[in-house]
């Protein structure tokens, strides 16, 4: 397992993406599994998405893994895993900035269908948000979201 990303839940069935400011590409939050985290991928994805986004998670629900045969996206590790999770969100915090590049991620809700859109994963994206909507309706009692508007997550943050 080199990766953790998740699928993280707002109480109205929405999920968080993320838009780096930089390269104007969009990702789910969480990232690479180190050795701190105990290869733990609900660790990684609790820390990576305090870090990247200020949230606060509740418990987190594995959804499964996506095989990459070449690990390309990692240098050309070779064969690895990318856990994908679900969790719901308890607290959205203020956005930070790095400190040497200004604000570098964008906060977003969209439904999990729109963001497998955004992110162009096609079928194994739709897929992936089938499997996230199924699991934050069974395990946290949320909708399932309907098309609408993008929002951006004020940078004040808050409850949800």
């Amino acid at each position: 397992m080199t990766q953790s990303l998740g699928w993280l839940f707002a109480p109205d069935g929405r999920v968080v993406t993320l838009l780096d400011a930089h390269s104007r590409l969009f990702r789910l939050p969480g990232g690479t599994i180190e050795m701190t985290d105990d290869a733990d991928p609900a660790t990684t994805l609790e820390r990576r998405a305090a870090e990247e986004a200020q949230l606060t998670l509740g418990p987190s629900h594995y959804l499964g893994f996506q095989y990459d045969d070449s690990g390309d996206i990692h240098g050309g590790l070779g064969p690895c895993a990318r856990v994908r999770m679900a969790a719901p969100v308890t607290l959205i915090g203020a956005a930070s900035a790095e400190p040497s590049s200004g604000p570098s991620m964008v906060r977003l809700l969209a439904t999990p269908h729109q963001v497998a859109e955004l992110l162009g994963w096609g079928k194994r994206g739709s897929q992936q948000a089938d499997a996230a909507v199924r699991a934050a309706a069974a395990l946290w009692g949320f909708p399932h979201s309907r098309a609408r508007h993008i929002a951006e997550i004020p940078r004040c943050g808050g409850q949800l």
